[in-house]
């Protein structure tokens, strides 16, 4: 039988440096290629540009065999707690191999360092750092480099940070899985410029904020360009214009230190800093000038921000407690069929299905639809409701 690969990722949206991965891992001979894509909401603590269904589409189309949901909460933690997630439904998708980008592609040292982020010498050269007042992303990548005498830009891309973290939770699984490291071709993760005829995520999310369609859509695949121009002109896309800034700002002056406190990712630190600087903000600009942004890295205060205006608690069960198909083609449907015999989640496309199996599938229900309804609601043209139990699964 073909062997699988699973990737995680958040095809936001799909573009040739992702066509590119997937055809390295067809060459390669993989002709089962599995995807935990993020839901409505992304790793930096944002909602996406597109809707799931249409982005596990695109993907589906581009040679990926099958798109199962990361769903919100876990799609918008940390490094750790996002690869987490990712590899365990790629684990009880009964995958062979995990693929990812990297920046270096040096999957010996990737691998010794992982092992070394999860070893007492990691913790007390972290502690030491910590307690030198350095912020905890700092502090990390002190440990690292003085342990493996690295310059900091070999563990600080983008990429390398979420593969340490596939690397770790392999290991801490003691999961004997083929790690596929593939180097990242063009422009950077966080570049809004292109290189070498490839875009990022960010940079063509970028031209879409600025209305430049036709720049967006050159960086994707050639066989969905049209559908993808066909969604901007329509304005199938989540906008943070000003209506969403206040109504997230609004959101945030209700809640007190205490509520803050509550939310996953924030402390008590935190959580006053978030009281003080959303009672004397009235725009997200001015918010995040009156926020500790030295010490806290801007994502994790998105995330917290996210969790704020759709209402996250910390009491979400410790990892996904399904498997959701988005989209899939006759590849996708042997890895369901295996998926089936050996995972210990429920597998469905449903969520009707998926909510009566039991209290915690209910919980990350609610979370993920509701994401998906605040998404919709601010599309730039505003978009369906309740979706997540309207749409059908894309079977190609």
């Amino acid at each position: 039988m073909a062997k699988t690969v699973g990737i995680v990722a958040e095809y936001n949206p799909f573009h040739k440096g992702h066509a590119y991965q997937i055809d390295c891992l067809k060459k390669m001979g993989f002709e089962k290629i599995a995807a935990a894509m993020s839901g409505s909401c992304v790793q930096r603590g944002e909602i996406s540009l597109l809707d799931k269904f249409f982005r596990a589409k695109t993907a589906v189309d581009c040679g990926v065999s099958l798109v199962c949901e990361l769903p919100y909460p876990y799609s918008s933690c940390s490094a750790e707690g996002f690869a987490r997630s990712g590899v365990h439904i790629l684990k009880n998708l009964g995958v062979d191999a995990i693929c990812f980008g990297s920046e270096s592609a040096d999957l010996d040292l990737l691998h010794r360092i992982a092992a070394f982020l999860l070893s007492d010498e990691y913790e007390t050269s972290l502690k030491k750092h910590l307690a030198e007042n350095t912020p905890f992303a700092a502090a990390r990548e002190k440990a690292i480099t003085e342990k493996f005498d690295l310059n900091r830009d070999v563990i600080a891309a983008s990429n390398d940070i979420l593969a340490l973290e596939y690397i770790k939770e392999c290991i801490r699984l003691n999961w004997d899985v083929q790690l596929i490291p593939i180097k990242r071709k063009g422009a950077d993760y966080n570049d809004l410029t292109a290189k070498e005829g490839f875009a990022s995520a960010s940079g063509i999310r970028n031209a879409v904020k600025e209305y430049r369609f036709e720049t967006a859509c050159s960086f994707v695949p050639e066989n969905i360009q049209k559908d993808f121009l066909k969604r901007l002109e329509q304005g199938d896309y989540f906008v943070a214009d000003t209506a969403y800034e206040k109504a997230v700002i609004s959101t945030l002056k209700k809640l007190s230190a205490a509520d803050f406190e509550q939310l996953p990712d924030c402390n008590m630190e935190l959580s006053h800093a978030f009281e003080n600087a959303a009672a004397v903000s009235g725009s997200f600009e001015k918010l995040f000038e009156n926020l500790p942004t030295k010490q806290y890295t801007k994502a994790r205060l998105n995330r917290i921000i996210l969790s704020a205006f759709l209402g996250t608690d910390k009491n979400a069960p410790a990892l996904p407690p399904f498997i959701r198909i988005l989209a899939m083609d006759k590849n996708g449907e042997e890895i369901v069929k295996k998926a089936n015999a050996v995972s210990a989640l429920p597998v469905s496309h449903s969520y009707r299905i998926l909510q009566d199996k039991n209290a915690d599938c209910r919980n990350i229900i609610e979370k993920e639809a509701f994401a998906t309804d605040i998404q919709s609601l601010f599309f730039k043209f505003s978009g369906e409701s309740r979706k997540d139990y309207t749409t059908k699964f894309y079977k190609k």
